[in-house]
């Protein structure tokens, strides 16, 4: 067939005879250790153990470091170094639930931070089964197996959490809590401010019935997107009645189902003509209700939200809503975070603005 065979009797000395040609011992090369790589990036060997811990160095003090940690291979043993300093290299995300985009985009900006600190999460969420379970983030707390916390939104059922976590020594940072509890880092946004510009842009456009439909009750952000919505609207000489004030069961599309029914079951010649949500996902929950019921948006009733989800911009129409930099507050708080865990930063709060995005879900009210 053409197919050359070699046989056994031929192929057994070569084998026998490759052997032979290698050595009987090879000598192991040793592993490169911090000193290793402090000599090779031409830097102190306190300057490679910043690095690797994620403190505070230059941008070509870490960029020297980084490099001769790739060129020689180094791989720090973590654990061994966190028998010796007490330390796990670890932060955990306290979350109630890790659905929807706001959740991607907070757990984007952690990585972010974390990026360049040799440092991984574990995330933990409070709802994971359905019901409230904070077991694991106890076991964090009483094995020391975090080196700091980050609570997202944190409520009056995690004050136990975070006075175990305060008494043990573990920094924490709070980012969009719904109350406020002493911790080293908090993190929120003005929502307040938000509400404040829905409502003189709904004005603006000619509407004067209005309804707000907000998360749940306990929520802080609703209560202050609330309060701004409102003050303006009376300010500009306009008023939201409290029977036009709803309360969601979750920020989650389906808990809009029932208000979107309680609009549909109105008069039509009494129905609001501008509905806020307090969250995109909320709002969108809503106008699908509407248009599976025939009701043209913005044609019928105009529909506006809060967060900024990329979601809102990929719909028809388009949700017009107020954003906060999720993003960009949870790599403030991680990285604020990781200040306290080194000792170099003292509490602080951050307070960012929001911005107002306008898309095709709002327009004038007919016949205006």
């Amino acid at each position: 067939m053409g197919t050359k065979r070699i046989s056994h009797a031929f192929a057994r000395p070569c084998a026998r005879l490759d052997m032979a040609r290698r050595p009987l011992l090879s000598v192991a090369t040793p592993a490169p250790t911090i000193r290793t790589v402090a000599s090779h990036a031409g830097v102190g060997v306190g300057t490679v153990s910043r690095v690797l811990n994620g403190g505070s160095v230059s941008s070509l003090a870490r960029e020297k470091v980084n490099h001769a940690i790739k060129e020689l291979g180094f791989f720090p043993m973590t654990a061994a170094r966190g028998l010796a300093t007490r330390k796990s290299s670890t932060v955990g995300l306290v979350v109630n639930s890790t659905r929807g985009s706001w959740f991607s985009e907070l757990l984007a900006g952690v990585e972010q931070a974390l990026g360049t600190s040799r440092r991984s999460v574990l995330l933990a969420s409070l709802r994971l089964m359905g019901d409230y379970d904070s077991s694991v983030v106890e076991a964090w707390i009483q094995e020391r197996r975090v080196d700091g916390l980050l609570f997202v939104r944190s409520s009056r059922r995690e004050r136990a959490l975070i006075r175990a976590a305060r008494s043990s020594g573990l920094p924490m940072a709070l980012i969009a809590p719904d109350e406020h509890m002493p911790v080293d880092v908090t993190v929120e946004c003005d929502h307040e401010r938000g509400g404040e510009m829905l409502a003189s842009y709904l004005a603006e456009l000619g509407h004067d019935r209005f309804a707000f439909v907000g998360g749940p009750r306990v929520s802080r952000d609703t209560r202050d997107r609330i309060r701004g919505f409102t003050r303006r609207l009376e300010q500009l000489g306009h008023s939201l009645p409290n029977s036009r004030i709803r309360f969601a069961e979750s920020y989650f599309a389906e808990s809009a189902r029932p208000e979107a029914h309680r609009w549909l079951s109105t008069p039509e010649r009494k129905r609001p003509t501008a509905v806020v949500l307090a969250s995109d996902a909320l709002a969108l929950g809503f106008i699908r209700e509407l248009l599976d019921a025939g009701i043209r948006v913005p044609d019928d009733v105009s529909v506006a939200g809060f967060d900024g989800a990329p979601e809102g911009e990929l719909c028809w129409p388009g949700l017009s809503t107020v954003a906060q930099p999720t993003r960009h507050m949870a790599k403030s708080a991680c990285e604020a975070l990781l200040s306290c865990i080194d000792g170099t930063r003292v509490p602080q709060t951050f307070r960012y603005d929001v911005e107002l995005v306008l898309r095709a879900s709002c327009a004038r009210p007919r016949n205006r």
